[in-house]
Parts: structure tokens; sequence; C-alpha cells
């Protein structure tokens, strides 16, 4: 049956669905930018208008720490402008002024303070000024030219009623309380200018005349040049600013090349010519256009990534910062994973008077992460495959133990898995059919899987070899073969041994391994043997048989190594310390399980630097 057709004015699918949320919120966020610039517009020309209306100059004194500091969020711009070779001055200067003007780099002026009656200094006149200045004030935003008479001779406050509110009043005021040079930090400065907003950072030294009782200045732009060739060492990174008051969206060409946008350089630029391509490669957009810009990313997104977007812009145009955001952009050759930061100047101020955002291109830095996950993932699966074998391997290797016949005899046994999960120690304990019984503790060399493995296939042999008539050195021998003749260089150590219920009797031999403890009225004590070589050293070596007569109340405990052996232990301290343990545990119970339990909480804890084993036999 064929699906209904939509309702007229309907979406088609869920895409054009989420396609037209998505482009709702990018154009709600493109009409709050705009609102935004036009009010930090307006709050800006009421601060300059509010700082001409009030002439009284701030009180004598030091200027504030930033004013001093040679440092900034950013750095100074050394390959800017030529040096000038013109300035002008009012007559009755000392003629070494225009002089010095010509030659210093950056907008130039020199000031006379101007006294009230009282000695206060309440404002500057410019008496003189190099080139750039008066570039800077004979071309006028309104088309009209000025001329040198429109400034030279008049007090800042009117011509430049934007110096008073940026702080430029404080550097001059501190210039003359220090009797000497001050240099400024960035200061963001703010004017009117033939009724148009300007905005610029700049950094400045202000130096008094001596016996002239002038003040020398001297600002600069802050380096943007610097500033985009320190952040975009690699293609990877790219900045944008929003310069919210002067109405301009300014891109880096990191972040262009980062977004996939291409911007042709100027004429004239050479390709290798990196300074000049970095220079050339910015983008200044109007405020009219931030919302082309938003429009221009927010489609670019992923459709899950746009609200985060539009979050962080909308904290920004509120004088927030963004700390960190991870977003997907899909360019026009691949897509990126970019992660951005971002922050409003003047912090907090609402409306700020600019946003500057900060992107990184990590594609391969989570394309490396993606693969170490998936490495991680495929370790972690295995090492879950491997448990799995160790616990099938460990249940083979230590299964539960059956009751004897006779009833006068009781067997124990615990192990304690090594830091690996599973090892080589092996036991096992059984009825024969003709009425002995088989004891055996076997310790195969290595760790883990492996060790684990042999350990199974040794067992299995025993199994298997025990059925024969032979004594224990007799199977000892047999055993020894086995491992030898397995095709792995591989050792291993074992005890094993046949205990007849009717004599009580055990007869047992040793390959290498460590002898039995015998505790006899609560006393333990190692027995003295005489032992063979360990397995896998000669295809065909022989094992003496040690007999040992047990008695009522009599426990025997055959254990591994790894019960006596610590790193940084004597071996001899090793058994001392197991004599010991076994003493305390006799005075717990005289039952095989009490005594195996309480050795492996006091001696052993939950897990051995080796695996270790123990097997205890009771005669009641």
């Amino acid at each position: 049956m064929n699906s209904p057709a939509p309702a007229p004015g309907q979406p088609q699918d869920s895409s054009q669905t989420h396609a037209k949320a998505r482009d709702d919120a990018l154009r709600e966020l493109d009409c709050l930018a705009l609102r935004t610039a036009a009010l930090a517009r307006i709050r800006a020309r009421e601060r300059v208008a509010e700082g001409a209306e009030h002439h009284p100059a701030p009180a004598t004194g030091s200027v504030p720490d930033s004013a001093h500091s040679g440092s900034g969020p950013f750095a100074h711009d050394d390959t800017g402008t030529d040096q000038p070779r013109e300035a002008v001055a009012l007559p009755g200067l000392p003629p070494w002024i225009p002089d010095v003007l010509g030659v210093l780099r950056g907008s130039s002026t020199v000031l006379r303070p101007d006294y009230a009656p009282d000695g206060t200094v309440r404002d500057f006149i410019v008496v003189a000024a190099n080139h750039i200045q008066l570039n800077n004030q004979e071309r006028g935003t309104s088309g009209q030219e000025r001329t040198t008479e429109d400034f030279l001779g008049r007090p800042l406050a009117e011509t430049r009623p934007g110096a008073r509110t940026s702080g430029m009043y404080d550097a001059y005021h501190a210039a003359l309380a220090k009797g000497g040079p001050v240099s400024t930090g960035t200061i963001d400065y703010v004017d009117v200018i033939d009724g148009t907003l300007q905005h610029a950072r700049l950094r400045g030294t202000v130096t008094l005349l001596g016996t002239e009782g002038l003040l020398l200045t001297n600002w600069e732009p802050v380096g943007e040049a610097r500033i985009s060739r320190r952040i975009q060492e690699s293609s990877r990174t790219g900045w944008v600013e929003w310069d919210l008051v002067a109405g301009r969206v300014q891109w880096s060409q990191g972040l262009r090349e980062l977004l996939g946008l291409t911007v042709p350089p100027s004429e004239g630029v050479e390709p290798g010519d990196a300074r000049s391509v970095d220079r050339a490669a910015r983008t200044v957009a109007p405020a009219r256009e931030i919302a082309s810009d938003i429009m221009t990313i927010g489609r670019m997104l992923e459709t899950d990534d746009v609200p985060g977007f539009a979050d962080d812009v909308r904290v920004l145009l509120e004088g927030g910062e963004v700390s960190d955001r991870e977003i997907t952009i899909h360019g026009r050759d691949r897509d990126r994973r970019v992660r951005w930061i971002g922050s409003a100047q003047p912090p907090g101020a609402k409306p700020p008077e600019s946003v500057l955002l900060a992107a990184r291109d990590i594609t391969e830095q989570d394309e490396r992460l993606r693969a170490a996950l998936s490495d991680a993932e495929r370790l972690r699966q295995e090492a879950a495959a491997e448990r799995r074998v160790s616990e099938t391997f460990r249940h083979a290797l230590t299964p539960p133990l059956a009751a004897l016949k006779p009833s006068w005899l009781s067997v124990s046994a615990a192990y304690v898995a090594s830091e690996s999960g599973v090892g080589g120690d092996w036991y096992k304990c059984r009825e024969l059919p003709d009425g002995r019984v088989l004891l055996a503790v076997g310790d195969a060399s290595g760790h883990g899987v492996e060790a684990a493995s042999r350990a199974v296939q040794q067992r299995s042999a025993l199994a298997g070899l025990a059925y024969t008539d032979g004594d224990a050195g007799e199977l000892a021998t047999a055993l020894g073969e086995v491992v030898y003749y397995a095709g792995i260089d591989t050792t291993a150590t074992a005890v094993l041994g046949h205990l007849d219920p009717e004599t009580r009797v055990l007869r047992w031999a040793s390959a290498g391994h460590p002898s039995p403890v015998l505790v006899r009225d609560g006393e333990p004590t190692v027995l003295k043997a005489e032992h063979g070589v360990m397995f896998g050293v000669t295809p065909e070596a022989t094992y003496p048989v040690n007999s040992t007569q047990l008695r009522s109340g009599d426990m025997l405990l055959i254990y591994t190594d790894g019960v006596i052996e610590r790193r940084g232990m004597d071996i001899d301290a090793g058994v001392a310390a197991l004599l010991s343990a076994v003493r305390y545990c006799a005075t717990r119970g005289d039952d095989a399980e009490t005594v195996t339990d309480c050795l492996v909480e006091t001696l052993l804890g939950p897990e051995a630097e080796d695996d270790a084993t123990i097997l205890a036999l009771h005669v009641a």
C-alpha cells in the first residue's frame, strides 16, 4: 500500500524539517547580532559625547598598571607603516621638534598642557604633528578636506573627545606626574570623527620634553599582522573578529581555509610572499554582512551542532565567553572537526565592543583519538577473551576436590592467581583403582595463558600415567619425558606421590620442587628428602622415592614456590614466614580447609606476585 502524500505546506521529510529549524535558529541569531551591533554603536557614541561634555581632567597621579605594561593581548606590529618624513608645528616651538616628529613611526603629536587657574591640567593643546597624524586628521570620513588649522592649536577635547574616555589622558597625566616617559598597554580607542564612529587598538609612549613642559606622544596600531602570523602557524588554526562598534567583520586567512572559503589575494601579491599573502588574505566586511556570515557558517555545520553554535554566539553577544566547543563543519573537500573558543571585549559588557573567535582544526587529532579508542576496544576485547580462557584453564587446573573413601582422610586446596591472572600451577588428588591416593602439585614455568596451557598438558598426562603400577619415582620419570618431548622449550617442577591407606605411608618424589611441610602436634617441619632435577632438563632422569609415615592428627602441606618466594626476600626468609603462618593457622583448627583458608588470608593475600597453590592433607 502506498503511503499517503504529505499535506500541502508540510515538509517532505525529516531532513527538510531539520534544515528549516536550522535556518530559523540562524535567522534569529542574525537579528540578535545586528541589534547588538546597533546598540554597541549607540553606547559608544554616548560614551564619547559624555567625554566631550565633561572637560575636568582626571586627578594627576599614576597611570593604571596596564598603562605602564609593555605587554597586552596583542603584539606590536613592527612590519607596518613606512617612516614619515613630514611634520608641522605652530610658530614659536623649538626648530628640532619637526625633525623629531619626521622620523617617528606611528601617529605622533606634541601637546601643550592647558592649565586651569587652580593649577590643574584641564586639557591638552595640539601644537605639532607628523604626517600620519596629519593624514588621519585631514582625511575626513565625511569626504570634506580638512586643514591643519582644524586641529593645531585646539584642545583635544574638541577635536578628539574619545581620547579622554579611551584612556589616553591617563597616560598624559601619568607622564606629567612621573616627569619621564610612560608606555601604555593596549587600549581600545573609540571616537567620533565627522559623525562617524572610529575604533582602533593602540599602544603608545608619552615623553615629557624637558624644560619646554611639552608632551611628545606616539601611538601605533596593535600588530594585527603579527597576531595572524602567530595564531596561524599552521593552516589548522584561524580567527575572526566582529567589531561591533566600527561595524566590521575581520577574517583571518587561516579560518577561511579551515572553512573551505577562498579569498583571492590582492593585485600584485606574489604567492611566495607569505607576509603579503597573510595581510592580503584577511577580509573586512561591513556589519550588515554579519548575518550573511552567520548563515554561511551555520549552513556548513552538522545539524546537531547548530543549537550549541547558536547558544555560544548568544553568550558572546551578551559579553560572555565560550571556553571550548567542538563542532563538525562540512567543507567542500572534506568534513572537519573544529574546536573553538570565543570571548567578548570588554568582558561582561552588554553590549560588548567586539567579539573574537579562535578555531582549530582537530580532525586529525580526532581521527587519531578514534583510532586509539578502536585499538583500546580491540585490546579490551582481547583481554576479555584471554580472561575467559584463563578462567577455563583455572577451573581445569584447580577443580573441586572430591571426598575420599578413607573416612580418616580429608583434603583441601587453595589457589591464588598471580598479577597476570593465571599461571602454571596445578594440583591433583584422586583415588586410584588399587586403593592408593594420588597426590600431586606441579608448576609449569612462565606466566599467563601459555603457562596455564602447559600446566593443563602436564596435569592431563599425569592423569593417564597414574594408572600404571609404577611408584612415584617411575611416575616422575614418565612425566618428565612428556615435558621434555613436548617440543616446547620449557621446564616444570612437581611433587607427586602415593598414600597407602592401609599403612598410611606416603611415598613421594620431587622434581626440583619445594619439600612438603609436615605439621605434627601443632609444630610445622619441612620434610627432609632427596630431589631430582626439574622436568624438561633431560629426557630420562631418575627420581628417588622418599617415604613419610603419617600419624593421626598429622597434616601435610604440599605447595608451589609462589608461597615462599617474594621480591627482595631471601628464600630462607620465605620458608620461615610459611612455617610461622602454619604454626598460627594450626591453632585455628585442625581440619584441612580451615588451615588452607587461614594461610591464604595471613600469608598470600587476595593476589600474589606469582600464582600460589597449597594442597593440604589431614589425617584424623
